[in-house]
């Protein structure tokens, strides 16, 4: 009998819920990062509470280390970063979309250098196209400020990718009008036996 997988998913609201079903139904034990206390007791409660193939903490110092020793092995990282706030700078929302994941998964990707293992990022997706012109004015910002967070987080993974040894597989996922389990369903796909072969990928996907 195989072991079951052990998967670190980092995200926040219907992202993290729609990825830890899809991990779960996989026959998983999975361990939640969330962003804010209510919406990881509130993905949690709907995945039918805290089990002991499911748990979760709230992102902060230590969080990490603490999520990879009950978890006791990391096979899987998946890291969804969080959605730009209204009023946010581009200089915060990069910090949060890039600089804080780019950490997350660096320190993943330690973890796996003995036994391999699968780092998957998923990015921001682009903002629609409003059709008001103070609303487009602002959805412009968005869009560059994404963009910007997308090639942030393909050069990183690329990077990652060429440097981690044969057995760590790291690739990039973006978004464009994809539902969240669809996205989940790509994750599974390549955090299992035939994303082998994909390495430093950076996968388009829509509905």
């Amino acid at each position: 009998m195989l072991p079951r997988r052990r998967v670190l998913i980092a995200g926040q609201g219907e992202w993290l819920e729609a990825m830890a079903r899809t991990f779960l139904e996989d026959g998983a034990i999975i361990a939640l990062m969330g962003t804010a206390p209510t919406d990881l007791e509130r993905v949690l409660d709907a995945l039918g509470g805290e089990q002991s193939d499911r748990f979760g903490q709230v992102v902060g110092e230590g969080c990490f280390e603490s999520l990879v020793a009950r978890l006791g092995r990391l096979d899987v990282l998946v890291c969804m970063p969080p959605q730009a706030m209204a009023g946010q700078s581009l200089e915060a929302c990069l910090v949060a979309q890039v600089a804080g994941p780019g950490a997350l998964l660096k320190a993943a990707c330690a973890r796996m250098l003995r036994h391999g293992g699968r780092l998957l990022a998923v990015a921001p997706p682009l903002p629609s196209q409003p059709s008001s012109s103070l609303s487009s004015q602002l959805s412009s910002q968005e869009h560059h400020g994404t963009a910007m967070a997308q090639a942030a987080l393909s050069e990183l993974i690329q990077r990652l990718a060429s440097r981690a040894p044969d057995k760590v597989r790291a690739n990039l996922l973006c978004p464009e009008g994809s539902r969240p389990d669809a996205v989940a369903e790509c994750a599974r796909f390549l955090a299992g036996g035939a994303g082998r072969s994909l390495n430093g990928q950076v996968l388009h996907l829509s509905d």
